[in-house]
């Protein structure tokens, strides 16, 4: 495994992405991605129009065969439309940029300032309660 996809792995499962065990193999067929990544295998297609990262390799017949790199990048795509809810465009924007890496800090912040202000309302009302 090259180091642009152990640091791709690494990333999601920081995301608390849920990772499949990728058979040991150079290259998957759109139906093994399509099962690996829990998406239908026009939803990859369609990907491809849309993100320059994702890029399987065609051979002839034009058929697609995705590298463990393109797994990892749809793994990140699905993520960030359906987990993060982003848009297309929007999503778009944050693969150009790199990485999730900061919007699963940004997430994680999030969700830490929304426990602490949901601890700080319990408290508040339960000194209304205890007189």
């Amino acid at each position: 495994m090259s180091t642009a996809s152990t640091n791709q792995l690494n990333i999601l499962r920081n995301a608390g992405v849920e990772i499949p065990t990728l058979p040991d193999k150079l290259f998957f067929s759109i139906r093994e991605v399509s099962d690996l990544c829990e998406i239908e295998p026009h939803v990859l297609r369609y990907w491809e129009t849309e993100f320059k990262q994702l890029k399987p390799v065609k051979k002839s017949g034009n058929r697609r065969f995705y590298r463990h790199r393109d797994v990892y990048i749809a793994l990140q795509i699905k993520h960030l439309l359906y987990g993060l809810n982003f848009t297309i465009r929007g999503a778009k924007k944050r693969l150009s940029g790199g990485d999730i890496t900061d919007i699963v800090d940004t997430q994680h912040m999030n969700e830490t300032i929304s426990l602490n202000s949901i601890k700080l309302e319990l408290e508040s009302i339960k000194k209304i309660l205890d007189f």
